[in-house]
């Protein structure tokens, strides 16, 4: 009974892997992985948004009822920012996985401009928090190198214009610096951070003539970037800190050499690694 159940284990697993088998052969060539480096056709560049997330912690000013002024007290909130950046970067394919699939190293250069607002809401005796009417701003910029893994499927995975349609998921780490200023605050120097914070990644692609990508990047982590020790007169009472805990970006990329991808041009449906069969 052993041996029959071992027989039917081990005819189960090729079963199993009959198709994976059967698909390798078709695996697309991988350049040596340094010589993408050189390969203008994996380029991109691109834009977004940013909505970072953090935290505020530090001397706010109370109120009661009728705006009657009560004191300061020691508080802690969240808060948001908005922003806007830019970013060159580049994959490098050194495992084929499948006929029109890789694994990818990618690197980016990220620079992101970010804005903090209403840093000195007051805080109600009734537990809420009010802006006020003459807000305290950061300004904060960011540059980062995001260093990760993807696993790529679609034009972009292979260079090929007779494929639409593109995806990517990535994970990895971004190193980052930081540099945040006081917005209208004369004498206040500006402050350095610096960190890595783990980070995970979406993209959509398309050709149209060009291959573009709608990214979208989560990352998540503590990074100090304001540390105020006086008071800023007149706008608050005293010392208070700020740092950011994650980032949302929503990007557009733009591969700009992908009109000269020469992997058989988006009307010919044969597939230049087996001419017999046609691309999935």
């Amino acid at each position: 009974m052993n041996l029959i159940r071992k027989a039917c284990i081990a005819f189960a697993v090729v079963f199993a892997l009959m198709p994976v088998l059967g698909f390798a052969q078709y695996q697309h060539r991988v350049a040596p992985f340094w010589s993408n480096l050189r390969n203008p056709h994996r380029y991109e560049i691109g834009g977004g948004i940013v909505m970072p997330s953090g935290s505020f912690t530090g001397v706010v000013r109370v109120f009661g009822p009728g705006n009657f002024y009560k004191g300061d007290t020691t508080a802690k909130r969240k808060i948001s920012g908005t922003g806007f950046g830019a970013s060159i970067g580049l994959a490098l394919p050194f495992k084929a996985t499948g006929h029109i699939s890789c694994w990818a190293a990618t690197v980016q250069l990220m620079g992101n401009m970010m804005v903090w607002n209403d840093l000195n809401q007051t805080y109600g005796t009734d537990g809420t928090y009010k802006v006020n009417p003459t807000p305290l701003n950061a300004s904060t910029l960011q540059v980062a190198l995001p260093l990760g893994i993807d696993w790529k499927v679609g034009n972009d995975a292979i260079l090929t214009k007779r494929l639409s349609f593109a995806a990517a998921f990535g994970a990895g780490i971004m190193p980052q610096l930081t540099m945040t200023t006081l917005d209208g605050v004369s004498g206040f120097k500006s402050q350095y951070g610096y960190g890595f914070t783990p980070y995970v990644k979406f993209d959509w692609s398309v050709f149209t003539g060009l291959c573009w990508k709608l990214r979208f990047m989560y990352t998540t982590g503590n990074i100090n970037l304001l540390d105020v020790n006086a008071k800023v007169s007149p706008l608050n009472d005293g010392p208070f800190t700020i740092s950011s805990s994650g980032q949302i970006m929503a990007s557009f990329i733009l591969m700009p050499f992908s009109g000269k991808w020469n992997e058989t041009a988006w009307w010919n449906t044969y597939d230049t690694y087996n001419l017999h069969d046609r691309f999935n």
